[in-house]
């Protein structure tokens, strides 16, 4: 059976995600990777995935791989630093492939447009006001999406998401978490222990957008998906000590002026800056409209994703 699934950006923590839970539903997949060997890690678990090794910056080899495609999930994740130059260059590529292969576009966006709660739980129809220099990148990606998409009469659907945790997720910061903590070293986070935050189980994520993907139901609409169970900071992080069994100690970076010293000597960090408020001011999501389209939302409890966190850090990092 021929792929009818393109997944763009599929080693990255959600892409891989998509990957297995289109697999889950019997469905063939195609992964377009910059490393053949990189993906044959990723997916040795998955039978007759098809991989396509190129370039997400060539408009040919995307527009090749898009060829008689139905889904097109775009996964692709550039460090911080790089979004002012490429974030929008990198979407228009592969949209416009998706446009020509009259396949639709499936976009897994994040809270950043709205910039900071004026309610919560926030919900679809919550203002646009994002303050931050990635959350306006943000609102005009998603708005080439809609425009680009109406003008040639395509189909999109966008499914916005708190942070991901979980297997594959890996940045050089979250999975050092669970690294540390195995061994019983200190748990470094950001902003206010405190603060109600949510953190959604990558797998989860992949579903929904699994789901959006192959039903017609959300064709040219827009979702918040929220995690299981809201919690803060501190709790996310004493649920890594508990199922780790070792006695790691925690510290939270939370000063503005230390961030700002710190992002002289470290350009990730600079850029972090910005997002503070996300985990030092409370956001969490309304998925009310989604669970009514779809019929699910999220299911994996912390403790259960965090154990299945684990349990891919010791085979992964091996």
């Amino acid at each position: 059976m021929e792929s009818r699934n393109l997944v763009i950006g599929a080693t990255g923590g959600i892409g891989r995600a998509v990957v297995k839970a289109l697999f889950e539903k019997g469905e063939q997949v195609t992964v377009f990777v910059r490393k053949r060997e990189k993906a044959e890690k990723y997916f040795s678990e998955f039978p007759d995935i098809e991989i396509i090794e190129g370039n997400a910056f060539s408009c040919f080899d995307v527009e090749q791989a898009c060829f008689n495609k139905q889904n097109v999930f775009y996964c692709c994740n550039i460090p911080y630093p790089e979004w002012k130059f490429d974030a929008k260059k990198l979407l228009r590529i592969s949209l416009h492939a998706a446009i020509i292969a009259k396949a639709k576009f499936i976009f897994p966006g994040n809270v950043y447009v709205y910039g900071k709660a004026q309610t919560n739980p926030v919900k679809e129809n919550h203002p646009w006001n994002a303050h931050t220099r990635k959350g306006k990148i943000r609102i005009e990606m998603e708005n080439i999406i809609k425009e680009r998409a109406n003008e040639r009469h395509g189909k999109y659907c966008i499914v916005r998401f708190p942070d991901f945790y979980g297997p594959y997720v890996v940045n050089g910061f979250s999975e050092k978490l669970y690294l540390n903590a195995k061994k019983g070293k200190q748990l470094l986070w950001i902003g206010n222990p405190k603060t109600i935050t949510e953190y959604v189980f990558v797998e989860d994520a992949g579903k929904a957008l699994a789901e959006a993907a192959l039903s017609n139901k959300g064709d040219n609409q827009e979702f918040n998906f929220p995690s299981n169970s809201p919690c803060t900071n501190k709790e996310y992080l004493d649920t890594i000590i508990k199922v780790s069994g070792k006695k790691s100690k925690t510290h939270f970076l939370n000063s503005g002026i230390l961030f700002f010293i710190l992002g002289l000597l470290n350009k990730n960090i600079c850029e972090l800056k910005e997002m503070l408020y996300l985990k030092r001011e409370k956001l969490v999501l309304d998925g009310h409209k989604f669970k009514s389209t779809f019929g699910f939302l999220s299911e994996t409890d912390l403790d259960t994703g965090v154990k299945k966190t684990f349990e891919w850090t010791n085979n992964f990092f091996k």
